[in-house]
Protein backbone atom coordinates (compact mmCIF):
# COMPACT_ATOMS: atom_id res chain seq x y z
CA UNK A 1 0.00 0.00 0.00
CA UNK A 2 0.95 3.27 -0.43
CA UNK A 3 2.39 6.02 2.31
CA UNK A 4 0.22 8.95 1.38
CA UNK A 5 2.62 11.11 3.47
CA UNK A 6 5.11 10.73 0.63
CA UNK A 7 4.11 12.77 -2.02
CA UNK A 8 6.85 12.35 -4.02
CA UNK A 9 6.68 8.72 -4.23
CA UNK A 10 3.02 8.86 -5.58
CA UNK A 11 4.39 11.69 -8.33
CA UNK A 12 6.51 8.94 -9.54
CA UNK A 13 4.03 6.15 -9.74
CA UNK A 14 1.91 8.39 -11.53
CA UNK A 15 4.65 9.34 -14.28
CA UNK A 16 5.54 5.95 -14.38
CA UNK A 17 2.03 4.74 -15.54
CA UNK A 18 0.59 7.39 -17.65
CA UNK A 19 -0.80 4.88 -20.32
CA UNK A 20 -2.25 2.35 -17.72
CA UNK A 21 -4.45 5.24 -15.95
CA UNK A 22 -5.14 7.40 -19.38
CA UNK A 23 -5.74 4.47 -21.90
CA UNK A 24 -7.06 1.48 -20.23
CA UNK A 25 -10.76 2.42 -20.50
CA UNK A 26 -10.56 3.58 -24.37
CA UNK A 27 -8.73 0.62 -24.67
CA UNK A 28 -12.07 -1.71 -24.81
CA UNK A 29 -13.09 0.41 -27.83
CA UNK A 30 -10.39 -1.70 -30.07
CA UNK A 31 -10.00 -4.96 -27.97
CA UNK A 32 -13.43 -7.19 -28.44
CA UNK A 33 -14.26 -10.97 -26.86
CA UNK A 34 -14.43 -13.24 -29.70
CA UNK A 35 -16.14 -16.52 -29.82
CA UNK A 36 -16.63 -18.60 -33.10
CA UNK A 37 -19.72 -20.24 -34.34
CA UNK A 38 -19.83 -23.75 -35.62
CA UNK A 39 -22.16 -24.43 -38.63
CA UNK A 40 -25.63 -26.41 -37.92
CA UNK A 41 -24.86 -29.21 -39.52
CA UNK A 42 -21.78 -29.22 -37.36
CA UNK A 43 -23.46 -28.88 -34.02
CA UNK A 44 -26.02 -31.75 -35.22
CA UNK A 45 -23.26 -34.38 -36.16
CA UNK A 46 -21.41 -33.54 -32.56
CA UNK A 47 -24.09 -34.15 -30.88
CA UNK A 48 -25.04 -37.64 -32.63
CA UNK A 49 -21.74 -38.59 -32.89
CA UNK A 50 -21.55 -37.96 -28.81
CA UNK A 51 -24.12 -40.39 -28.52
CA UNK A 52 -23.21 -42.86 -30.77
CA UNK A 53 -19.49 -42.52 -28.82
CA UNK A 54 -21.31 -43.02 -25.70
CA UNK A 55 -23.73 -46.50 -26.80
CA UNK A 56 -20.29 -47.79 -27.48
CA UNK A 57 -18.55 -47.68 -23.97
CA UNK A 58 -16.80 -44.15 -25.02
CA UNK A 59 -18.62 -41.95 -21.89
CA UNK A 60 -15.48 -39.86 -21.86
CA UNK A 61 -15.23 -39.18 -25.31
CA UNK A 62 -19.15 -38.31 -25.38
CA UNK A 63 -18.75 -35.73 -22.18
CA UNK A 64 -15.74 -34.08 -24.08
CA UNK A 65 -17.89 -32.81 -26.86
CA UNK A 66 -20.69 -32.18 -24.68
CA UNK A 67 -18.32 -29.77 -22.94
CA UNK A 68 -17.11 -28.52 -26.59
CA UNK A 69 -20.11 -27.78 -27.36
CA UNK A 70 -20.60 -25.86 -24.77
CA UNK A 71 -18.71 -22.94 -26.17
CA UNK A 72 -15.33 -20.87 -25.96
CA UNK A 73 -13.86 -17.79 -26.45
CA UNK A 74 -10.72 -15.84 -26.89
CA UNK A 75 -10.02 -12.32 -27.96
CA UNK A 76 -9.19 -10.24 -30.18
CA UNK A 77 -8.22 -6.41 -31.54
CA UNK A 78 -9.53 -4.18 -34.92
CA UNK A 79 -7.20 -3.27 -36.86
CA UNK A 80 -7.89 -1.40 -40.36
CA UNK A 81 -6.28 -3.36 -43.75
CA UNK A 82 -4.99 -1.55 -46.65
CA UNK A 83 -8.54 -1.64 -48.02
CA UNK A 84 -9.27 0.98 -45.31
CA UNK A 85 -12.18 -1.89 -44.09
CA UNK A 86 -12.34 -2.55 -40.33
CA UNK A 87 -11.33 -6.14 -39.72
CA UNK A 88 -10.42 -8.01 -36.17
CA UNK A 89 -7.14 -9.85 -35.75
CA UNK A 90 -7.34 -12.86 -33.97
CA UNK A 91 -5.50 -16.53 -33.43
CA UNK A 92 -6.83 -19.26 -35.98
CA UNK A 93 -7.12 -22.00 -33.20
CA UNK A 94 -10.01 -19.09 -31.50
CA UNK A 95 -12.29 -19.70 -34.50
CA UNK A 96 -10.60 -23.05 -36.06
CA UNK A 97 -13.87 -25.01 -36.54
CA UNK A 98 -15.97 -22.20 -36.99
CA UNK A 99 -18.09 -21.41 -39.75
CA UNK A 100 -18.66 -17.31 -38.66
CA UNK A 101 -17.85 -15.47 -35.37
CA UNK A 102 -19.01 -13.25 -33.00
CA UNK A 103 -17.42 -10.59 -31.52
CA UNK A 104 -18.27 -8.19 -28.63
CA UNK A 105 -16.92 -5.02 -27.13
CA UNK A 106 -17.19 -3.15 -23.35
CA UNK A 107 -18.21 0.18 -23.67
CA UNK A 108 -17.39 2.69 -20.84
CA UNK A 109 -20.83 3.30 -19.89
CA UNK A 110 -21.09 -0.85 -19.05
CA UNK A 111 -23.15 -1.82 -22.14
CA UNK A 112 -21.71 -4.01 -24.65
CA UNK A 113 -21.92 -3.82 -28.12
CA UNK A 114 -22.36 -6.77 -30.46
CA UNK A 115 -21.55 -8.13 -34.14
CA UNK A 116 -22.78 -11.24 -34.82
CA UNK A 117 -22.73 -13.56 -38.35
CA UNK A 118 -19.15 -12.50 -39.64
CA UNK A 119 -17.72 -13.79 -42.24
CA UNK A 120 -14.01 -15.41 -40.85
CA UNK A 121 -11.97 -13.85 -44.24
CA UNK A 122 -8.66 -16.69 -43.73
CA UNK A 123 -7.13 -18.66 -40.80
CA UNK A 124 -3.24 -19.15 -41.56
CA UNK A 125 -2.78 -22.51 -39.65
CA UNK A 126 0.49 -22.25 -39.75
CA UNK A 127 1.39 -18.70 -37.90
CA UNK A 128 -2.11 -19.38 -35.99
CA UNK A 129 -3.68 -16.31 -37.10
CA UNK A 130 -7.27 -14.87 -38.67
CA UNK A 131 -8.88 -12.61 -40.00
CA UNK A 132 -12.50 -11.39 -39.70
CA UNK A 133 -14.20 -8.87 -41.37
CA UNK A 134 -16.15 -6.57 -39.30
CA UNK A 135 -19.33 -4.63 -41.06
CA UNK A 136 -19.24 -1.63 -43.03
CA UNK A 137 -21.47 0.18 -40.40
CA UNK A 138 -18.20 -0.39 -37.88
CA UNK A 139 -17.25 3.33 -37.45
CA UNK A 140 -14.68 3.26 -34.07
CA UNK A 141 -10.87 3.46 -35.25
CA UNK A 142 -8.76 0.33 -34.95
CA UNK A 143 -5.00 0.18 -33.30
CA UNK A 144 -2.05 0.23 -35.20
CA UNK A 145 0.70 -1.89 -35.26
CA UNK A 146 4.20 -0.48 -34.27
CA UNK A 147 7.17 -0.61 -36.89
CA UNK A 148 9.81 -0.16 -34.24
CA UNK A 149 12.02 -3.09 -33.38
CA UNK A 150 11.40 -4.57 -30.01
CA UNK A 151 14.02 -4.79 -27.27
CA UNK A 152 14.82 -6.73 -24.12
CA UNK A 153 13.68 -4.96 -21.19
CA UNK A 154 11.26 -2.90 -23.19
CA UNK A 155 7.73 -2.68 -20.68
CA UNK A 156 4.99 -4.07 -22.87
CA UNK A 157 1.01 -4.73 -22.30
CA UNK A 158 -1.39 -7.21 -23.02
CA UNK A 159 -5.08 -6.79 -22.85
CA UNK A 160 -8.10 -9.35 -23.84
CA UNK A 161 -10.53 -10.94 -21.78
CA UNK A 162 -9.66 -14.02 -19.71
CA UNK A 163 -11.58 -16.16 -17.98
CA UNK A 164 -12.55 -15.93 -14.43
CA UNK A 165 -15.19 -18.90 -13.95
CA UNK A 166 -17.18 -19.41 -17.46
CA UNK A 167 -17.09 -15.67 -18.27
CA UNK A 168 -14.70 -13.49 -19.87
CA UNK A 169 -13.06 -10.59 -17.86
CA UNK A 170 -11.58 -7.36 -19.07
CA UNK A 171 -7.36 -7.60 -18.20
CA UNK A 172 -4.61 -4.99 -19.27
CA UNK A 173 -1.82 -6.76 -18.04
CA UNK A 174 1.89 -5.14 -17.30
CA UNK A 175 5.31 -7.02 -18.38
CA UNK A 176 8.34 -6.77 -20.01
CA UNK A 177 9.79 -8.43 -23.08
CA UNK A 178 12.39 -11.39 -21.94
CA UNK A 179 13.55 -12.25 -25.36
CA UNK A 180 12.66 -10.33 -28.19
CA UNK A 181 13.75 -12.83 -30.73
CA UNK A 182 12.97 -16.49 -29.53
CA UNK A 183 13.29 -19.19 -31.38
CA UNK A 184 10.98 -21.97 -30.89
CA UNK A 185 10.20 -24.36 -33.87
CA UNK A 186 7.43 -26.13 -32.15
CA UNK A 187 5.12 -22.94 -31.85
CA UNK A 188 6.36 -21.33 -35.15
CA UNK A 189 8.66 -21.76 -37.80
CA UNK A 190 11.84 -20.16 -37.32
CA UNK A 191 11.84 -20.12 -41.31
CA UNK A 192 8.68 -17.79 -40.55
CA UNK A 193 9.56 -15.54 -38.06
CA UNK A 194 10.91 -15.64 -34.78
CA UNK A 195 8.40 -14.78 -32.17
CA UNK A 196 8.24 -12.26 -28.71
CA UNK A 197 8.69 -13.82 -25.17
CA UNK A 198 7.47 -11.15 -22.65
CA UNK A 199 5.74 -11.70 -18.93
CA UNK A 200 3.02 -9.63 -19.27
CA UNK A 201 -0.18 -11.25 -17.65
CA UNK A 202 -1.45 -13.89 -20.55
CA UNK A 203 -4.58 -16.42 -19.19
CA UNK A 204 -6.72 -18.98 -20.92
CA UNK A 205 -9.33 -16.21 -23.14
CA UNK A 206 -6.75 -13.81 -24.02
CA UNK A 207 -5.68 -15.37 -27.16
CA UNK A 208 -6.03 -13.44 -30.03
CA UNK A 209 -5.58 -10.17 -27.62
CA UNK A 210 -3.13 -7.81 -28.42
CA UNK A 211 0.64 -6.82 -27.15
CA UNK A 212 1.41 -3.45 -26.89
CA UNK A 213 3.74 -0.61 -25.94
CA UNK A 214 2.64 2.80 -24.68
CA UNK A 215 2.75 5.54 -27.14
CA UNK A 216 0.98 8.52 -26.42
CA UNK A 217 0.56 9.82 -30.07
CA UNK A 218 -1.40 6.85 -31.43
CA UNK A 219 -4.87 6.78 -31.08
CA UNK A 220 -5.48 4.47 -28.31
CA UNK A 221 -2.69 5.35 -26.66
CA UNK A 222 -0.71 2.21 -27.70
CA UNK A 223 0.88 0.70 -30.39
CA UNK A 224 0.35 -3.38 -31.42
CA UNK A 225 3.84 -5.25 -31.33
CA UNK A 226 2.22 -8.62 -31.00
CA UNK A 227 -0.41 -10.98 -30.96
CA UNK A 228 -0.80 -13.25 -27.67
CA UNK A 229 -0.59 -16.46 -28.60
CA UNK A 230 0.87 -19.54 -26.46
CA UNK A 231 1.63 -19.73 -22.86
CA UNK A 232 4.30 -22.17 -21.52
CA UNK A 233 2.48 -24.18 -19.00
CA UNK A 234 5.55 -25.03 -16.50
CA UNK A 235 7.27 -21.41 -16.39
CA UNK A 236 6.25 -18.38 -14.73
CA UNK A 237 5.29 -15.52 -16.69
CA UNK A 238 6.57 -16.96 -19.46
CA UNK A 239 4.10 -16.00 -22.63
CA UNK A 240 4.87 -15.96 -26.65
CA UNK A 241 3.58 -13.32 -29.19
CA UNK A 242 3.45 -13.30 -33.17
CA UNK A 243 5.65 -10.35 -34.09
CA UNK A 244 3.68 -7.21 -36.01
CA UNK A 245 5.15 -7.76 -39.30
CA UNK A 246 4.09 -11.17 -39.90
CA UNK A 247 0.40 -9.64 -38.87
CA UNK A 248 0.79 -6.77 -41.31
CA UNK A 249 1.87 -9.37 -43.74
CA UNK A 250 -0.71 -11.79 -43.15
CA UNK A 251 -3.38 -9.07 -43.11
CA UNK A 252 -2.55 -7.53 -46.44
CA UNK A 253 -1.59 -10.42 -48.20
CA UNK A 254 -5.46 -11.57 -47.37
CA UNK A 255 -7.02 -8.24 -48.15
CA UNK A 256 -5.33 -7.66 -51.42
CA UNK A 257 -4.94 -11.31 -52.60
CA UNK A 258 -7.13 -13.66 -54.49
CA UNK A 259 -7.01 -17.75 -54.70
CA UNK A 260 -6.62 -18.02 -58.47
CA UNK A 261 -5.47 -21.29 -59.88
CA UNK A 262 -1.84 -20.08 -58.64
CA UNK A 263 -2.40 -20.54 -55.41
CA UNK A 264 -4.30 -24.16 -55.79
CA UNK A 265 -1.30 -25.55 -57.45
CA UNK A 266 1.17 -24.21 -55.08
CA UNK A 267 -1.13 -25.64 -52.40
CA UNK A 268 -0.96 -29.29 -53.72
CA UNK A 269 2.63 -28.99 -54.11
CA UNK A 270 2.83 -27.87 -50.37
CA UNK A 271 0.57 -30.81 -49.46
CA UNK A 272 2.66 -33.27 -52.01
CA UNK A 273 6.18 -32.46 -50.02
CA UNK A 274 4.14 -32.96 -46.42
CA UNK A 275 2.42 -36.41 -47.75
CA UNK A 276 5.84 -37.30 -49.08
CA UNK A 277 8.62 -36.37 -46.36
CA UNK A 278 10.30 -39.36 -45.34
CA UNK A 279 10.71 -37.42 -41.50
CA UNK A 280 7.62 -36.02 -41.39
CA UNK A 281 4.34 -37.85 -39.89
CA UNK A 282 0.69 -38.00 -40.64
CA UNK A 283 0.71 -35.06 -38.14
CA UNK A 284 1.71 -32.85 -40.59
CA UNK A 285 -1.28 -33.15 -43.41
CA UNK A 286 -3.57 -32.07 -40.22
CA UNK A 287 -4.10 -28.30 -41.89
CA UNK A 288 -4.93 -29.53 -45.21
CA UNK A 289 -8.50 -31.28 -44.29
CA UNK A 290 -11.43 -29.43 -43.93
CA UNK A 291 -14.16 -29.00 -41.30
CA UNK A 292 -16.71 -30.18 -44.21
CA UNK A 293 -14.80 -33.42 -44.38
CA UNK A 294 -14.67 -34.16 -40.97
CA UNK A 295 -18.14 -33.69 -40.19
CA UNK A 296 -18.73 -36.75 -43.02
CA UNK A 297 -15.80 -38.93 -41.96
CA UNK A 298 -14.05 -37.93 -38.72
CA UNK A 299 -16.31 -40.26 -36.68
CA UNK A 300 -15.35 -44.07 -38.65
CA UNK A 301 -11.56 -41.83 -38.70
CA UNK A 302 -11.41 -41.91 -35.17
CA UNK A 303 -13.30 -45.20 -33.86
CA UNK A 304 -10.38 -46.69 -36.46
CA UNK A 305 -7.81 -44.89 -35.16
CA UNK A 306 -8.72 -46.09 -31.10
CA UNK A 307 -9.06 -49.57 -32.23
CA UNK A 308 -6.55 -50.10 -34.39
CA UNK A 309 -3.96 -47.42 -34.85
CA UNK A 310 -0.21 -47.61 -33.53
CA UNK A 311 -0.04 -46.54 -29.63
CA UNK A 312 1.96 -43.28 -30.85
CA UNK A 313 -0.67 -42.33 -33.57
CA UNK A 314 -3.47 -43.43 -30.88
CA UNK A 315 -2.24 -41.38 -27.70
CA UNK A 316 -1.33 -38.30 -30.15
CA UNK A 317 -4.91 -38.40 -32.04
CA UNK A 318 -6.94 -38.25 -28.63
CA UNK A 319 -4.63 -35.96 -26.58
CA UNK A 320 -5.69 -33.24 -29.32
CA UNK A 321 -9.05 -34.90 -29.21
CA UNK A 322 -9.28 -34.04 -25.65
CA UNK A 323 -8.26 -30.48 -25.60
CA UNK A 324 -10.55 -29.98 -28.93
CA UNK A 325 -12.74 -32.91 -30.36
CA UNK A 326 -13.03 -31.38 -33.98
CA UNK A 327 -9.31 -31.49 -34.18
CA UNK A 328 -8.86 -34.88 -32.95
CA UNK A 329 -11.07 -35.96 -35.57
CA UNK A 330 -9.41 -33.73 -38.32
CA UNK A 331 -6.25 -35.40 -37.30
CA UNK A 332 -7.68 -39.18 -37.28
CA UNK A 333 -8.45 -38.13 -40.80
CA UNK A 334 -5.18 -36.85 -41.21
CA UNK A 335 -3.72 -40.29 -40.38
CA UNK A 336 -5.88 -42.31 -42.63
CA UNK A 337 -5.46 -39.87 -45.65
CA UNK A 338 -1.40 -39.83 -44.99
CA UNK A 339 -1.72 -44.40 -44.61
CA UNK A 340 -2.33 -44.26 -48.10
CA UNK A 341 1.02 -42.41 -49.15
CA UNK A 342 3.06 -45.38 -47.52
CA UNK A 343 3.56 -49.17 -47.58
CA UNK A 344 6.14 -51.84 -46.29
CA UNK A 345 9.32 -49.78 -47.25
CA UNK A 346 8.01 -46.39 -45.91
CA UNK A 347 6.81 -43.21 -47.80
CA UNK A 348 6.10 -43.30 -51.63
CA UNK A 349 6.64 -40.30 -54.09
CA UNK A 350 3.31 -38.97 -54.97
CA UNK A 351 2.25 -37.91 -58.52
CA UNK A 352 -0.63 -34.54 -58.71
CA UNK A 353 -2.49 -34.39 -61.54
CA UNK A 354 -3.63 -31.01 -63.29
CA UNK A 355 -6.62 -29.54 -60.89
CA UNK A 356 -9.68 -29.88 -62.83
CA UNK A 357 -13.02 -27.21 -62.41
CA UNK A 358 -15.86 -28.80 -60.86
CA UNK A 359 -18.81 -27.64 -59.20
CA UNK A 360 -18.04 -27.88 -55.74
CA UNK A 361 -14.00 -26.57 -56.39
CA UNK A 362 -11.32 -28.05 -58.03
CA UNK A 363 -10.66 -32.02 -58.88
CA UNK A 364 -6.99 -33.27 -58.07
CA UNK A 365 -6.02 -36.73 -58.93
CA UNK A 366 -3.30 -38.01 -56.35
CA UNK A 367 -1.24 -40.91 -57.46
CA UNK A 368 1.42 -42.62 -54.88
CA UNK A 369 3.52 -44.61 -56.46
CA UNK A 370 2.97 -48.19 -57.44
CA UNK A 371 -0.64 -47.38 -56.89
CA UNK A 372 -4.01 -46.43 -58.21
CA UNK A 373 -4.81 -42.36 -58.43
CA UNK A 374 -6.65 -40.95 -55.56
CA UNK A 375 -9.33 -38.85 -56.99
CA UNK A 376 -9.76 -35.95 -54.16
CA UNK A 377 -11.92 -32.74 -54.21
CA UNK A 378 -10.59 -29.24 -52.84
CA UNK A 379 -12.31 -26.19 -51.99
CA UNK A 380 -11.80 -22.92 -50.02
CA UNK A 381 -12.16 -22.93 -46.22
CA UNK A 382 -11.18 -19.91 -44.42
CA UNK A 383 -9.45 -18.51 -46.41
CA UNK A 384 -7.25 -21.68 -48.07
CA UNK A 385 -7.26 -24.23 -50.09
CA UNK A 386 -8.43 -27.60 -47.88
CA UNK A 387 -9.68 -31.44 -48.75
CA UNK A 388 -13.41 -31.64 -49.51
CA UNK A 389 -13.21 -35.21 -50.47
CA UNK A 390 -10.97 -37.85 -50.52
CA UNK A 391 -12.14 -41.17 -52.32
CA UNK A 392 -10.77 -43.83 -50.25
CA UNK A 393 -12.18 -42.45 -47.14
CA UNK A 394 -16.13 -43.33 -46.73
CA UNK A 395 -18.43 -40.85 -45.91
CA UNK A 396 -19.69 -41.63 -41.53
CA UNK A 397 -22.91 -42.85 -41.41
CA UNK A 398 -22.55 -41.86 -37.63
CA UNK A 399 -22.60 -38.54 -37.92
CA UNK A 400 -26.19 -39.12 -39.54
CA UNK A 401 -29.48 -39.23 -37.23
CA UNK A 402 -29.46 -42.73 -36.96
CA UNK A 403 -28.86 -43.56 -33.80
CA UNK A 404 -30.97 -47.22 -34.23
CA UNK A 405 -27.81 -48.28 -36.05
CA UNK A 406 -25.25 -46.59 -33.86
CA UNK A 407 -26.85 -48.35 -30.99
CA UNK A 408 -26.94 -51.59 -32.84
CA UNK A 409 -23.24 -51.63 -33.96
CA UNK A 410 -22.14 -54.83 -33.63
CA UNK A 411 -18.19 -54.03 -33.79
CA UNK A 412 -15.72 -53.56 -31.66
CA UNK A 413 -12.78 -51.85 -30.52
CA UNK A 414 -9.62 -51.84 -28.25
CA UNK A 415 -11.48 -50.17 -25.14
CA UNK A 416 -9.70 -48.13 -22.17
CA UNK A 417 -8.68 -49.66 -19.03
CA UNK A 418 -9.87 -48.17 -15.53
CA UNK A 419 -6.97 -47.08 -13.54
CA UNK A 420 -8.20 -49.03 -10.81
CA UNK A 421 -9.92 -52.25 -9.97
CA UNK A 422 -10.76 -53.86 -6.82
CA UNK A 423 -12.19 -57.32 -6.73
CA UNK A 424 -13.08 -60.51 -5.06
CA UNK A 425 -14.92 -63.83 -4.60
CA UNK A 426 -14.56 -67.64 -4.79
CA UNK A 427 -11.90 -69.65 -5.14
CA UNK A 428 -12.64 -73.31 -5.91
CA UNK A 429 -9.54 -75.72 -5.70
CA UNK A 430 -10.23 -78.87 -8.00
CA UNK A 431 -7.86 -81.36 -5.16
CA UNK A 432 -10.18 -80.67 -2.10
CA UNK A 433 -13.40 -78.86 -3.16
CA UNK A 434 -13.78 -76.80 -0.27
CA UNK A 435 -14.37 -73.27 -1.33
CA UNK A 436 -12.19 -70.74 -0.47
CA UNK A 437 -12.05 -66.85 -1.29
CA UNK A 438 -9.60 -64.60 -3.45
CA UNK A 439 -9.60 -60.98 -3.75
CA UNK A 440 -7.00 -58.52 -5.62
CA UNK A 441 -5.84 -54.38 -6.04
CA UNK A 442 -4.50 -53.95 -9.42
CA UNK A 443 -3.44 -50.76 -11.24
CA UNK A 444 -3.79 -50.66 -14.79
CA UNK A 445 -2.37 -49.09 -17.75
CA UNK A 446 -2.67 -50.11 -21.67
CA UNK A 447 -1.96 -53.42 -21.97
CA UNK A 448 -0.57 -54.38 -18.34
CA UNK A 449 -1.82 -54.44 -14.95
CA UNK A 450 -0.27 -54.85 -11.39
CA UNK A 451 -1.03 -54.63 -8.26
CA UNK A 452 -1.02 -57.04 -4.98
CA UNK A 453 -3.68 -60.31 -3.98
CA UNK A 454 -4.88 -62.08 -0.60
CA UNK A 455 -6.02 -65.25 -0.84
CA UNK A 456 -7.04 -68.54 1.22
CA UNK A 457 -7.68 -72.27 -0.06
CA UNK A 458 -7.13 -75.81 1.84
CA UNK A 459 -4.85 -77.30 -0.61
CA UNK A 460 -3.07 -80.59 -0.52
CA UNK A 461 0.63 -79.97 1.00
CA UNK A 462 3.02 -82.02 2.28
CA UNK A 463 2.95 -81.87 5.83
CA UNK A 464 4.24 -83.42 8.73
CA UNK A 465 2.03 -84.52 12.29
CA UNK A 466 2.91 -84.44 15.67
CA UNK A 467 3.49 -87.89 15.99
CA UNK A 468 5.88 -88.74 13.06
CA UNK A 469 8.69 -86.97 11.67
CA UNK A 470 7.12 -88.26 7.85
CA UNK A 471 5.60 -86.28 5.99
CA UNK A 472 2.62 -86.67 3.79
CA UNK A 473 -0.02 -85.31 1.50
CA UNK A 474 -2.74 -83.65 3.47
CA UNK A 475 -5.32 -81.04 2.97
CA UNK A 476 -4.00 -77.55 4.49
CA UNK A 477 -4.94 -74.68 4.62
CA UNK A 478 -3.35 -71.86 2.76
CA UNK A 479 -3.47 -68.40 3.41
CA UNK A 480 -1.13 -66.43 0.71
CA UNK A 481 -1.14 -62.97 -0.11
CA UNK A 482 1.52 -61.09 -2.73
CA UNK A 483 1.99 -59.56 -5.82
CA UNK A 484 0.35 -60.41 -8.86
CA UNK A 485 0.91 -59.09 -12.86
CA UNK A 486 -1.34 -59.23 -15.81
CA UNK A 487 -1.27 -58.58 -19.58
CA UNK A 488 -4.45 -57.95 -20.84
CA UNK A 489 -6.55 -57.05 -23.98
CA UNK A 490 -9.67 -55.01 -23.13
CA UNK A 491 -12.30 -55.30 -26.02
CA UNK A 492 -15.15 -52.69 -26.40
CA UNK A 493 -18.54 -53.74 -27.56
CA UNK A 494 -20.74 -51.07 -26.48
CA UNK A 495 -20.87 -50.24 -23.10
CA UNK A 496 -19.84 -53.66 -22.50
CA UNK A 497 -16.12 -54.64 -22.38
CA UNK A 498 -14.37 -57.76 -22.49
CA UNK A 499 -10.77 -58.30 -21.39
CA UNK A 500 -9.03 -61.79 -22.03
CA UNK A 501 -5.94 -61.78 -19.76
CA UNK A 502 -3.14 -63.84 -18.64
CA UNK A 503 -1.89 -63.30 -15.28
CA UNK A 504 0.92 -64.50 -12.87
CA UNK A 505 1.39 -64.43 -8.78
CA UNK A 506 4.43 -64.64 -6.76
CA UNK A 507 3.45 -64.09 -3.04
CA UNK A 508 4.06 -66.41 0.38
CA UNK A 509 1.74 -68.28 2.55
CA UNK A 510 1.23 -69.07 6.17
CA UNK A 511 4.43 -67.40 6.91
CA UNK A 512 3.52 -67.34 10.80
CA UNK A 513 3.63 -71.29 10.18
CA UNK A 514 6.94 -72.26 9.48
CA UNK A 515 8.12 -72.64 13.12
CA UNK A 516 5.19 -74.86 13.87
CA UNK A 517 4.54 -77.16 11.22
CA UNK A 518 6.86 -75.90 8.17
CA UNK A 519 3.97 -74.85 6.22
CA UNK A 520 4.72 -71.95 5.30
CA UNK A 521 5.58 -71.49 1.41
CA UNK A 522 6.44 -69.77 -1.19
CA UNK A 523 3.15 -69.02 -3.27
CA UNK A 524 3.33 -68.84 -7.37
CA UNK A 525 0.61 -68.67 -9.58
CA UNK A 526 0.26 -68.84 -13.70
CA UNK A 527 -2.72 -68.84 -15.69
CA UNK A 528 -5.47 -66.78 -17.33
CA UNK A 529 -8.90 -65.57 -17.40
CA UNK A 530 -11.83 -63.16 -18.63
CA UNK A 531 -13.66 -60.55 -17.49
CA UNK A 532 -17.40 -58.83 -18.52
CA UNK A 533 -18.11 -55.36 -17.17
CA UNK A 534 -20.70 -52.71 -17.79
CA UNK A 535 -19.19 -48.84 -18.17
CA UNK A 536 -21.88 -47.13 -16.57
CA UNK A 537 -19.55 -43.98 -16.86
CA UNK A 538 -15.91 -42.94 -16.88
CA UNK A 539 -15.87 -43.10 -13.00
CA UNK A 540 -17.37 -46.43 -12.16
CA UNK A 541 -17.40 -50.06 -13.89
CA UNK A 542 -18.99 -52.84 -12.44
CA UNK A 543 -16.92 -56.40 -13.39
CA UNK A 544 -17.27 -60.08 -13.21
CA UNK A 545 -14.73 -62.11 -13.92
CA UNK A 546 -13.25 -66.37 -13.73
CA UNK A 547 -9.98 -67.17 -13.88
CA UNK A 548 -8.03 -70.45 -14.02
CA UNK A 549 -4.99 -70.89 -11.56
CA UNK A 550 -2.30 -73.23 -11.66
CA UNK A 551 -0.61 -73.02 -8.49
CA UNK A 552 2.69 -73.73 -6.89
CA UNK A 553 3.63 -74.02 -3.44
CA UNK A 554 7.16 -74.05 -3.37
CA UNK A 555 7.33 -75.09 -7.01
CA UNK A 556 7.07 -78.38 -5.66
CA UNK A 557 3.10 -79.05 -4.60
CA UNK A 558 0.71 -78.06 -8.15
CA UNK A 559 -2.56 -77.34 -7.39
CA UNK A 560 -5.34 -75.99 -9.63
CA UNK A 561 -8.27 -73.66 -8.94
CA UNK A 562 -11.07 -71.59 -10.01
CA UNK A 563 -11.50 -68.20 -8.95
CA UNK A 564 -15.14 -66.72 -9.49
CA UNK A 565 -15.24 -62.95 -8.83
CA UNK A 566 -16.88 -59.44 -8.62
CA UNK A 567 -15.30 -56.00 -8.26
CA UNK A 568 -15.94 -52.70 -9.47
CA UNK A 569 -13.53 -50.44 -11.69
CA UNK A 570 -12.38 -46.90 -11.06
CA UNK A 571 -11.61 -43.98 -13.55
CA UNK A 572 -11.03 -44.58 -16.82
CA UNK A 573 -7.64 -43.78 -18.43
CA UNK A 574 -7.85 -42.46 -21.92
CA UNK A 575 -4.64 -43.84 -23.93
Amino acid sequence: MLDTSKKLSICIFLICLPAALLFSAPLRNYVCIVRGNLSEDTVKFLKDYSDTLDSRGYSTYSKEINDYLEGSFGSGFVYYGPDGKPYVVTNRHVIAESETATVQFENEDDSTSEYKELKIIAADDDIDIALIALPSSYSRKGLELSAETVTDGEDVWSAGFPGLGSDPVWQLGKGIVTNSHAKIKDLLSPDISTIIQHSAQVDPGNSGGPLMVADQKAQAGFRVIGLNTWKAAYRESTNFSIPAPVIQSFVSKTVTGNKSADDINNRIKQFVKAAGDKNAAFFALGKYVSNSIVSKSGGDAFLSVVAKAPVSVRSTVIDIFEYDPIEGLRYAIAYDIWKEFQDENGTLTIEAGTPEDSTNGKKISLTPQGKTGINTLWNIEQGNWKIFEFDTIQNSKLGKKDKTAANNNSGFSVGEPYFISLSGGLLLPYETGTPGFSSSLLFNSSFVAFGIYFQSEKAIISTKTDSSTEYSDNPTTMTSAGFITRFQVPLSFGKFEINPYAASRLGFSNITSFLTDGSSRIHFTIGGGLEISYNISSILSPVIGAEYMHEFYNLTEKNDSIAITAGLKFFKINN
